[in-house]
């Protein structure tokens, strides 16, 4: 079964008091980002939705890890911040979306799927070289 997008929530954007909350899905070029940030305390501050699409050529690596107290940690490495300055829930080089324990399944799923699109796409590029 295919994902087709990945619900995920984030509390350390803004050193904990806000928390960005949305989806993520994966297309033959790229990542998809549709997300709200929200204040910590009280969830009544709300950002509008925002959208973001991280190319592939900007990733690195995604994999999906395992969390002691969630549904584990999709991590995508990126090769270039360029655009992604204002993005809550990117931690130095990587984005990390967080996930709920009942989306496990799904986060391993959604990884492993999108690092395919990723190995699909670079082998799509070799080949125009």
């Amino acid at each position: 079964m295919l994902i087709d997008k990945l619900q995920f929530e984030t509390d350390n954007a803004n050193h904990g008091l806000t928390q960005a909350r949305g989806f993520a899905w994966f297309t033959k070029i790229g990542l998809m980002f549709e997300y709200q940030v929200s204040d910590t305390v009280f969830e009544v501050m709300k950002t509008d939705l925002q959208e973001l699409f991280v190319p592939f050529e900007q990733i690195k690596e995604i994999k999906w890890k395992k969390s002691w107290f969630t549904g584990g940690i999709v991590y995508i490495k990126l090769n270039s911040l360029k655009e992604l300055d204002q993005v809550p829930f990117l931690e130095e080089t990587e984005l990390c979306l967080e996930l709920d324990r009942k989306e496990k399944t799904e986060g391993k799923e959604f990884a492993v799927n999108a690092a395919l699109q990723l190995a699909h796409f670079r082998l799509e590029e070799l080949d125009k070289l």
